[in-house]
């Protein structure tokens, strides 16, 4: 070999040798930012997904178990009025017009519908006939509730002298005449034997054979001088509630079901029978978790695990939450795609784009090989800095800083800079994502818990408030009683209504969207309330003003909610504006929402009480003046109706609180 070639190939072997390590430390680094960027990737998305699920089944479970609790109160008060009508309290005397017959078999009762509660002796004596005709007063407590509850199919009472009263009326001709009606399920469950405790229980869901709807009811023992006297009792369809079941979800494949137990009570159609080792011939209804031929089945769902767990068997991720009372609970299953596919498919771009610059260094090797010597050790010097650029990035973005943004240059390594600006750009708006729904959440927690705690208030000032409102009932019929007397009665009366409305306030923050929403003009509502105040604001030289924006359509809403959300800003506004200058009412359409502003000119709210302004009791008001429950129940009001509520302080004063509702009228409820 000639000098010619010797030296040719020493200068290629020097100038390939750094460029061939130069590459092995990019490639190196190239795959330390692979390994780094799919394993964060992956753990944010898997962990978000099992949030959300966890969310979602808190926020379901929580909004099932309200309703029992609210059904448990209405049996419990209705126990508290039997206990006094069984003990002779002369104060609950009152006759409901109903005409009793005594039947050829011995039984009495009314045997014709009138309208009142069914009466039904199977064996009647005649000293019995007082304590019949004081449980008449039973219609006073049974008829409002029935029919304000539309869930709610009966009302009754079961005395232990053998006195069945129901409302509303029901055809009890096919009933036993000789049966001991104290040994009945709907009796006896509540006795002290099976309810030592003598709170409220639930029976197992059952079908109604008249009605071919399931069925639960709510049992309360009725006790007199220690005595089990009688036991009380609502039944309820839940024949709406178990086909919601169905309906919740967090993913298109995802599956939902509603447990006793091991016991299936309900599921969506699309629950993996055959994946949890159970008979997919049949319907899910019914069947026994524990029989699963799958051990984890019944360690997982037919037990009551915390968290979030995978079936390795029918790869699926579970969670369970429960729904107390009635001690069901609520299970949500995911497919293992659905959860971990995001991950997968996000971790595969990154894998494409890394593979594709692996490629581009191999052809800059290629290149350099065939006498760019140079240029390509210019070029691995080049890429070796940008990677260290780039994994010093990826290395903040994994510690959590992701604001930071990387240097896009151009070439492969400008394309991954881009790629990972565009996934930290994308995760910085996931996490702000759920720092607002961690947000709403923690709003809504409080909201929920103050109004478990003014539930409970608000049920401890209606008993009495009740029976004074029933003594002063009883006094304004006495024909004799002085005329000025009555009046002080009518006072009275006046006073304990305003007390109830007063707790009515407490009761919202307690209340779900049970409420019933009809097609309404809101600015026709708008303007009704305008014209409510509009005498309290000429007093204090306030001028109204509208400006309501006519292409509003008619919105699905609960006009009472709506009206106490416009009562509050409005009287908010007047007391902020003080004396004189001017408040506006507008609304205005925008694509699929519809806004509403309430404006004034007063000193606004300061900047840092602005996230407190929606918490129960936080009130910028003098002691005396604000209880705080407003804007509590004006947020709990909107986004009940899926929309959301916001204030802003207006420049030099003044300051607007906005509601945005949607048009479509499927706003979900709180959660």
């Amino acid at each position: 070999m000639g000098l010619p070639a010797k030296l040719i190939l020493s200068f290629l072997v020097l100038a390939l040798a750094p460029i061939g390590v130069m590459t092995a430390l990019s490639l190196g680094h190239l795959r330390t930012i692979q390994v780094a960027a799919v394993e964060e990737t992956r753990a944010l998305l898997i962990s978000a997904q099992m949030n959300r699920m966890t969310e979602k089944l808190g926020q379901e479970s929580e909004r099932l178990a309200g309703g029992f609790r609210r059904l448990a109160d209405e049996v419990h008060v209705l126990r508290r009025f039997v206990e006094r009508v069984v003990a002779g309290d002369g104060a609950l005397a009152g006759r409901n017009g109903s005409v009793y017959a005594l039947a050829a078999d011995g039984s009495f009762g009314n045997f014709a519908d009138d309208g009142n509660s069914v009466l039904f002796v199977p064996k009647f004596r005649p000293e019995l006939l007082p304590l019949v005709q004081r449980t008449e007063v039973f219609d006073l407590v049974a008829r409002p509730v029935v029919e304000r509850e539309e869930r709610i199919v009966l009302a009754w009472m079961i005395l232990r002298d053998g006195i069945t009263r129901a409302y509303p009326w029901r055809d009890f001709g096919g009933m036993p005449r000789d049966k001991d009606y104290t040994t009945w399920p709907f009796y006896y469950l509540a006795d002290p034997d099976h309810n030592p405790g003598r709170g409220e229980v639930f029976t197992d869901l059952y079908l109604d054979p008249l009605s071919h709807e399931w069925m639960i009811s709510c049992l309360s023992p009725a006790y007199v001088g220690g005595e089990h006297v009688a036991t009380v009792g609502m039944d309820v369809t839940v024949d709406k509630l178990l086909r919601e079941i169905g309906t919740i979800r967090v993913s298109e494949g995802s599956a939902s079901a509603l447990l006793a137990g091991p016991r299936i009570l309900a599921a969506s159609g699309n629950f993996p029978l055959a994946d949890l080792g159970l008979d997919p011939s049949r319907p899910a209804h019914g069947q026994d978790l524990s029989s699963s031929s799958l051990a984890e089945v019944s360690r997982d769902l037919a037990g009551d695990p915390a968290g979030v767990h995978y079936l390795r068997g029918g790869r699926w991720f579970v969670a369970t939450a429960g729904v107390r009372p009635p001690g069901w609970r609520l299970a949500l299953l995911v497919p293992e795609d659905d959860v971990v596919g995001p991950a997968y498919e996000s971790a595969g771009k990154i894998l494409r784009e890394t593979d594709r610059i692996r490629l581009n260094f191999v052809h800059i090797l290629v290149f350099a090989t065939l006498g760019v010597v140079g240029l390509a050790w210019l070029v691995a010097v080049h890429q070796s800095k940008g990677l260290r650029v780039l994994l010093r990035g990826i290395r903040r973005i994994g510690e959590g800083h992701l604001g930071h943004r990387l240097p896009e240059g151009k070439g492969d390594t400008g394309r991954l800079a881009r790629a990972l600006n565009s996934m930290a750009e994308s995760l910085q708006e996931k996490k702000r994502e759920l720092e607002r729904a961690y947000a709403e959440v923690e709003q809504e927690r409080k909201l929920s818990a103050v109004g478990r705690l003014a539930a409970g208030v608000a049920h401890e000032v209606n008993n009495p408030l009740a029976t004074i409102a029933t003594y002063a009932q009883l006094l304004c019929r006495n024909p004799e009683l002085p005329p000025d007397a009555r009046e002080d009665l009518a006072v009275v009366l006046e006073e304990v209504r305003r007390i109830r409305d007063k707790v009515g306030a407490l009761l919202d923050l307690a209340r779900s969207d049970a409420s019933q929403r009809v097609p309404t003009d809101l600015n026709r509502l708008i303007e009704e309330m305008v014209g409510l105040i509009r005498h309290e604001a000429q007093s204090r030289e306030i001028r109204l003003e509208t400006d309501l924006d006519p292409s509003v359509p008619a919105l699905a809403l609960d006009r009472s909610g709506i009206r106490q959300v416009l009562w509050n800003l409005l009287g908010n506004a007047l007391d902020a504006q003080g004396t004189g200058g001017r408040v506006r009412v507008a609304t205005r359409l925008d694509t699929t929402v519809v806004a509403l502003e309430v404006e004034d000119e007063g000193p606004g709210v300061p900047d840092p009480l602005l996230p407190k302004i929606f918490e129960p009791f936080f009130t910028t008001k003098e002691v005396g003046q604000g209880t705080g429950l407003g804007l509590a129940v004006s947020f709990r009001l909107v986004r009940n109706h899926g929309g959301k509520i916001e204030v802003e302080n207006r420049t030099p004063v003044g300051c607007v609180f906005r509601v945005v509702l949607p048009t479509d009228g499927n706003g979900g409820g709180a959660g």
